[in-house]
């Protein structure tokens, strides 16, 4: 499977967290009660997006993703479900074409606890292919086939199009990220509102810092 360098991505995006940096106390904390929490109902699936298009949430995602990496013995896969942006292999300085081919997905692995996973798609489908029930069914098979622990995954934004209401029901929890510069009280109160009755929400986490 294609390597990624990690440590390159950590040079050019400060705001991915190496280990011992004063930020990854903060992942290190959404991790341990928020994972801790998702083990207890025995979930494997957790999203993690924004109300508007922006850096916090694939951000919080792959510091997440690379926190819960560092515990021993884990095997964690990332998958953004964002198909118009591909936020996450940008952050990570990757395109699509130099992934492995699975089908619909394309595959990499940051380290050897870490594997990341985006979706080959037209940006215009993106809603309906998340919709899709035999994309859901692909989706499904690759993730039995790589049989991680826990699969983080990036759902988009949810006031921005409907890409984020469509990946929703991919998750069975999802941690909403708040951005501190862009976001009102009224924005997350209608995130909260399209969740409703789609996917429980496991708590706010503010971009940098918890709340």
């Amino acid at each position: 499977m294609p390597r990624l360098d990690l440590s390159q991505a950590q040079k050019k995006q400060p705001e991915i967290a190496r280990q011992g940096d004063p930020a990854a106390d903060g992942y290190d904390l959404l991790r341990t009660r928020i994972l801790g929490e998702v083990a207890e109902r025995e979930w494997a699936r957790v999203g993690v997006t924004q109300a508007a298009t922006g850096r916090a949430a694939p951000l919080t995602a792959l510091n997440l993703a690379l926190s819960e990496a560092r515990r021993p013995k884990r095997s964690i896969l990332l998958l953004d479900l964002d198909i118009a942006r591909q936020p996450v292999l940008r952050y990570l300085g990757a395109d699509l074409e130099t992934g492995r081919a699975d089908g619909s997905f394309r595959l990499w692995r940051a380290n050897d606890q870490l594997g990341v996973m985006a979706i080959k798609a037209s940006p215009a489908e993106a809603a309906t292919r998340l919709l899709d029930p035999a994309f859901r069914a692909e989706m499904d098979e690759v993730l039995a086939k790589a049989a991680p622990d826990i699969v983080i995954l990036h759902v988009p934004p949810l006031l921005a199009g409907d890409a984020g209401l469509a990946g929703l029901p991919l998750a069975q929890g999802l941690i909403l990220v708040v951005d501190a510069q862009a976001d009102t009280a009224a924005r997350l109160r209608e995130c909260q509102a399209r969740m409703r009755d789609i996917c429980p929400l496991l708590g706010l986490f503010h971009f940098d810092a918890e709340v």
